[in-house]
């Protein structure tokens, strides 16, 4: 495979950025605005998924009053004052790097992500990285969420590449089920002392990205086995 046929598509929260803990305390906070307490193992099936989703299935548990669009809507106003207020958030370790060399490798890159739209760009203009993506997509532009593969699929014709020209950085099982399901080889980020979950299904697995290039991700490619 020639490197300019080869497309790279990063999820956001917990792949490029370590966000994932403050998600949760946004969610906690809200959770206890709307006098809910949501177990840990209730609040792990969200991970991956868009706020509709989250929120249809709380709604249905606990008999939650307003409208599921009054509830998305509030999560993602908070969720913009909460992030834009942090203002210290970093890429990952290695993240840059990659970045940086896969932009000089002139292969082409965007962020598939569950987060509600209003904080995408803040979160990616924080960390620096914005301006190395050609395209930025959510579930909310591309139909359904994660794990259907919807915005993955989204992605890479905003690439204007085939699925299977796609490599995918995803650290959820609901991620990764949608970009296998896209027909894209999957590579699971779980980086050590982070909380485990169910990656048998990717195609490789790393624990950093100091030590990725362009031409490990060429590979991995032309060669999907579990490793």
């Amino acid at each position: 495979m020639m490197m300019d046929q080869l497309a790279v598509i990063f999820d956001m929260d917990g792949v490029l950025v370590d966000s994932e803990p403050w998600h949760y305390k946004v969610e906690e906070l809200i959770y206890a605005e709307l006098g809910i307490e949501v177990p840990d193992k209730v609040h792990q099936l969200y991970l991956g998924t868009a706020a509709d989703l989250m929120w249809s299935d709380l709604k249905k548990r606990y008999g939650l009053k307003p409208s599921l669009e009054e509830l998305v809507k509030y999560d993602e106003e908070f969720r913009v004052g909460f992030f834009s207020d942090l203002g210290n958030l970093q890429p990952n370790p290695g993240v840059k790097k990659l970045l940086s060399g896969l932009s000089d490798a002139n292969i082409p890159m965007a962020v598939a992500t569950s987060s509600v739209p209003g904080i995408v760009d803040i979160i990616l203009e924080q960390c620096g990285i914005r301006s190395f993506f050609d395209a930025v997509v959510t579930t909310v532009q591309a139909g359904k969420s994660k794990p259907a593969p919807d915005v993955y699929l989204y992605a890479a014709g905003k690439l204007e590449h085939e699925p299977s020209s796609c490599l995918v950085f995803e650290d959820s099982m609901n991620g990764i089920r949608a970009a296998v399901d896209a027909g894209m080889t999957c590579v699971a980020f779980q980086p050590e002392g982070a909380v485990q979950h169910d990656i048998s299904a990717a195609h490789h697995f790393i624990t950093d990205f100091r030590h990725i290039s362009p031409e490990t991700i060429r590979r991995w490619v032309t060669n999907k086995q579990f490793s």
